[in-house]
């Protein structure tokens, strides 16, 4: 049993601290799960200790006196401390990381590169476990007592995470070959001013630079009128195979259908420059061992990538 250096034991002020909480004895000993009478005796043993009285007693009802709600108000957070930093101790010792993880992704790189990953993750340590409730690109929507790690595609703004870069979303010019055998395959960026171009929400604009001209790239922007505009990248997809327009989408979006052939790409000697992909996580304070655990697991895993 836990006891403090002037003799007084820790399960007493948890005693009072449940008392207080509950407002009866009863549900103060039911939340501690002991006896009401092994409740009461811990109380006395800490008045006596303290030599004064910290709760009125009487038939119906249970109060704290003046001296006991102070010394509660002053206890309670330093008890609460020294749990939560007991179980960060017990947590980082563990040869078995557990715990749970609040992830936020956006939608696209979630299922065609994170997911595997997750997945192979929680099978590896089967005592984490894992919400994603927020499928999102947006830089604004997330913050360190929201998620405990953010993936983002994009450059990232300052804030209160570490930002590790893990990968490199490159961009591909794609449309289905029904689409480019009915309305003809583009050569040059101009052209494209002249097809039906399918966007992501909000990149409306695209950048595409010459790969020939090494010395002195050219840059050119498309910023013809959008035929359709998604926010869900498998959309804009499914919409480039049934052949309703050309779409400039990561490769790791269309790798599939090229393989299968049901998109093909177009004007290799330009590209859209690529996207740095950042996981975030916090920056201050002590982490988790379930959370290193799965930081270091995917920095190995996305490695090169």
């Amino acid at each position: 049993m836990q006891r403090c250096k002037n003799g007084m034991k820790l399960d007493d002020l948890r005693a009072l601290i449940a008392i207080a909480q509950h407002g009866s004895f009863r549900a103060a000993a039911n939340a501690l799960d002991i006896p009401p009478a092994t409740l009461s005796r811990r109380l006395q043993r800490l008045e006596d200790t303290l030599g004064s009285q910290l709760v009125i007693r009487d038939s119906r009802n249970v109060a704290l006196t003046p001296l006991g709600q102070n010394y509660f108000e002053r206890c309670q957070p330093l008890l609460d401390e020294l749990q939560a930093t007991t179980s960060e101790l017990m947590d980082t010792s563990s040869s078995n990381p557990r715990g749970a993880l609040r992830i936020s992704a956006p939608v696209g790189l979630l299922t065609y590169q994170l997911m595997p990953l997750f997945n192979q993750f929680l099978a590896l340590y089967p005592e984490v476990t894992l919400s994603l409730n927020h499928l999102s690109n947006q830089h604004h929507d997330y913050s360190p007592e929201q998620y405990d790690v953010v993936f983002r595609v994009g450059q990232q703004p300052n804030s209160s995470f570490s930002a590790a870069k893990i990968g490199e979303s490159q961009r591909t010019l794609v449309a289905s070959p029904e689409y480019l055998a009915q309305y003809g395959i583009p050569h040059h960026p101009d052209e494209l001013n002249h097809h039906s171009r399918l966007a992501t929400v909000p990149e409306f604009e695209w950048a595409l630079t010459c790969k020939t001209d090494v010395a002195h790239p050219e840059t050119i922007w498309i910023n013809s009128p959008v035929r359709m505009a998604i926010a869900d990248l498998n959309s804009v997809k499914q919409a480039a195979i049934s052949g309703l327009g050309i779409a400039c989408l990561p490769n790791y979006v269309v790798a599939d259908a090229l393989e299968k052939a049901t998109l093909t790409t177009m004007m290799d000697d330009w590209y859209s420059p690529s996207r740095p992909i950042y996981m975030l996580y916090q920056r201050l304070g002590y982490v988790p061992n379930h959370i290193t655990c799965f930081i270091d697991f995917m920095r190995n895993a996305l490695a090169g990538t």
